[in-house]
């Protein structure tokens, strides 16, 4: 029941991304765009949502959207969502295990989400972002990590603020 109120709270949240749109009826609501490139990007950015984020705050969420946003509009990131997102090192064409930007992407584990609720609030909010983007809060954050690691590029990037419990980062000197 937690989870129906919560999905709840995400509608009223997202609806004011969503003002210029209008839905007959709630199926409406998780209806993707025609355009191929545009689905699949949404499709993407809600994976990167829910793996990195479905146990975090609402706000935490749309900031891991963000961030893969923010990368998307750096010089220093591919061009696309999905490039982003499916950013790592290949060796032989694949993937080299555990060493992906997003840990989740190349951890070996399924990338089929299980939990049903927040998978339909993960893509509720990628469409929301990509669709209607909002205004960036993090300052242009391209980087995070959790509170309880300690990874080596932070030490060359300003820590701007923490939600949930991750820590977002500023690269100051790539900007």
């Amino acid at each position: 029941m937690r989870k129906f109120f919560l999905l709840c709270g995400i509608l009223i949240l997202c609806s004011g991304f969503q003002s210029n749109l209008k839905f007959q009826s709630f199926g409406e609501l998780f209806y993707q765009p025609k355009k191929p490139e545009v689905g699949n990007e949404i499709n993407c950015l809600a994976h990167n949502i829910y793996f990195e984020a479905r146990d975090q705050p609402t706000k935490g969420q749309i900031a891991v959207a963000l961030v893969t946003l923010n990368r998307v509009k750096s010089r220093r990131f591919p061009n696309s969502i999905c490039k982003v997102v499916h950013q790592g090192t290949k060796r032989l064409g694949k993937m080299v295990l555990h060493k992906c930007h997003f840990s989740w992407y190349c951890d070996g584990k399924s990338d089929q989400p299980k939990d049903k609720m927040s998978w339909e609030i993960s893509k509720l909010i990628a469409s929301a972002m990509i669709n209607n983007p909002m205004e960036d809060f993090l300052n242009g954050s391209t980087h995070y990590h959790r509170i309880d690691v300690n990874p080596y590029w932070n030490r060359r990037m300003l820590r701007y603020t923490t939600i949930g419990d991750h820590i977002f980062y500023i690269d100051a000197l790539n900007r």
